[in-house]
């Protein structure tokens, strides 16, 4: 047979069999997708209906894994448009160990899913243990991120408000909790008020607090030291006519705090004060007692102990002080 003749036969009667062609294309994809198969499908697994005086204590999967059978359209339908999802009703659970089967009556199929054509292959069953919940009041503690620099200074101590929450969760974990931290709070290279709203640090425990958020305040200072020089002692005495000889005659304090405070105070502002009271003539070692100004968080005396000698009048000595001539 020649080419051309080849070609004719070809081309006679071209349109109807292009449409003969495209008939049978479209009734093989017909055919094709109507044909059925398994596919499997990982499905959301949620809870619900859980009383509000129980909690379950472990951690629960999110997904399970199911095999569906149908069509492959319906099947293809299913995969794009479905969204698929499992929802186990736990609103019979009671304290202590659930075993909970599952089935395709958890998940939400849609009409043209058979749901005996469902299996769940993989959790076949739920096993879930719930405590009891309960609430329990507990203090805040703040925390900080990093160490608190040597030279930084907390006027004080920082409020927090409320200064204590409460805290909900399963009897096992809430009954070991005797306080609450905060979100780590960064207080390097700051100065001056500082004041912020923080949540709790509560990962990986299930546990809930009210109000879930405290407001912190508190005053930053750079730190300072200061010696005063030259204070004289302050005698407290109930026998004004005792005559008192007392060493050393003047003493020094090194005081630390904030800056702004140590800057302002003068040996004025100080008292070192030997107490006296009760004491006949004789021979002591006193210890005396500092009083300094609210805001300062440490001082250093540079004497532990006074040298006093206490003497009945007329007994005499020329370097005997009357309270009232030391200063």
């Amino acid at each position: 047979m020649s080419l051309e003749r080849i070609i004719n036969a070809l081309t006679r009667n071209l349109g109807a069999k292009i449409v003969s062609l495209v008939f049978a294309f479209f009734l093989w994809l017909h055919v094709t997708a109507e044909q059925g198969e398994n596919q499997s499908f990982r499905v959301p697994l949620s809870m619900a209906a859980i009383a509000d005086s129980l909690t379950i204590t472990h951690d629960v999967p999110e997904f399970i894994e199911v095999t569906i059978r149908g069509s492959r359209s319906n099947l293809m339908k299913l995969r794009l448009f479905g969204r698929l999802a499992a929802t186990v009703d736990l609103s019979k659970a009671v304290k202590g160990r659930n075993t909970v089967p599952l089935s395709a009556a958890v998940i939400n199929l849609p009409e043209q899913i058979d749901p005996r054509e469902v299996t769940v292959d993989n959790p076949k069953t739920l096993v879930l243990n719930f405590e009891e919940v309960v609430t329990k009041s507990v203090p805040v503690r703040i925390a900080y991120r990093g160490e608190i620099p040597d030279d930084v200074i907390i006027d004080g101590s920082p409020v927090i408000i409320p200064a204590r929450v409460k805290i909900t969760g399963a009897l096992s974990v809430v009954g070991g909790i005797e306080v609450i931290s905060t979100r780590e709070i960064d207080i390097r290279g700051r100065r001056g008020e500082y004041s912020e709203e923080v949540d709790f640090m509560l990962s990986g425990m299930d546990i809930r607090a009210v109000p879930d958020k405290v407001l912190i305040e508190m005053s930053i200072h750079k730190r300072a030291i200061r010696t005063l020089a030259n204070i004289p002692p302050t005698m407290l005495r109930d026998d004004e006519s005792l005559l008192v000889e007392y060493s050393p005659r003047v003493v020094s304090l090194t005081i630390e705090g904030p800056e702004g405070l140590i800057r302002e105070i003068t040996t004025e502002d100080v008292s070192v004060i030997l107490d006296l009271t009760g004491k006949a003539a004789g021979t002591y070692l006193i210890e005396p007692e500092v009083i300094v100004p609210n805001g300062i968080e440490r001082y250093f005396l540079d004497t532990d102990n006074f040298e006093i000698t206490i003497r009945s009048p007329g007994s005499g000595s020329g370097t005997d002080q009357r309270d009232g001539e030391d200063g």
